[in-house]
């Protein structure tokens, strides 16, 4: 074999190496998840997975009031409308998801706090809403939310929480109680969704700040 047959053998190699390489990183970039690829492989939800485009609203509009100041410095949003600061969210968030996903991705942890479903713990603690607890100094303000749900039968039938009847003219806190207390310690780990009535409920029967609700609007 000839000196220039060998170079054009060795010419033909390089090439083919050179697209093998490029095939490699063209593989990988193809199979380098999204941001969005990778949340939901991590078991969270995106706000942008609600179905009903009513509810999919409302649901923007909320995250974006939970924490507006902060929303509105990140995403660069000026204006007072929590309508228009939800769809600007919203949009803010469908253009991060897209990105490749890297633990040092810019803003990965803004998507994960304002771009994803949270828990009702979650949307009460933006609130500043304080969650009853199991604590010795707890028990007082159980049983004066109690009193007050009473109070306020139209707006917290027992049926709310799990509890069998209408509400007895005699003392039934001690078998109740217990009840309430398991129901609350459920639903503040489930999902807020601003269409539903459980955090509202949760507010009411599971908050330092429930013993004050006399009306649906007291919030």
């Amino acid at each position: 074999m000839n000196s220039i047959h060998k170079l054009g053998m060795l010419g033909l190699g390089g090439a083919a190496t050179a697209t093998s390489a490029y095939a490699g990183i063209n593989y990988f970039q193809k199979n380098k998840p999204t941001i969005s690829e990778h949340l939901t492989d991590n078991k969270y939800l995106l706000i942008s997975s609600i179905d009903n485009l009513a509810h999919l609203k409302l649901q923007w509009e909320a995250e974006f009031k939970s924490a507006k100041e902060k929303i509105k410095t990140l995403i660069g949003f000026t204006k007072d409308s929590d309508e228009e600061g939800g769809q600007a969210l919203k949009e803010w968030c469908e253009s991060k998801i897209k990105e490749d996903y890297s633990q040092g991705a810019k803003h990965l942890q803004e998507v994960k706090s304002y771009c994803v479903l949270r828990k009702v713990e979650s949307q009460l603690t933006r609130n500043n809403k304080k969650i009853l607890t199991h604590s010795s100094e707890d028990s007082g303000k159980w049983d004066k939310t109690y009193e007050q749900r009473k109070k306020t039968a139209q707006l917290s039938p027992r049926s709310q929480v799990g509890l069998e009847g209408s509400w007895p003219d005699g003392d039934t806190k001690t078998q109740d109680l217990p009840k309430i207390k398991k129901w609350c310690e459920l639903k503040v780990q489930s999902y807020f969704l601003a269409h539903e009535d459980t955090y509202t409920n949760v507010y009411n029967w599971c908050t330092e700040d429930g013993v004050n609700v006399n009306s649906p609007t007291a919030q």
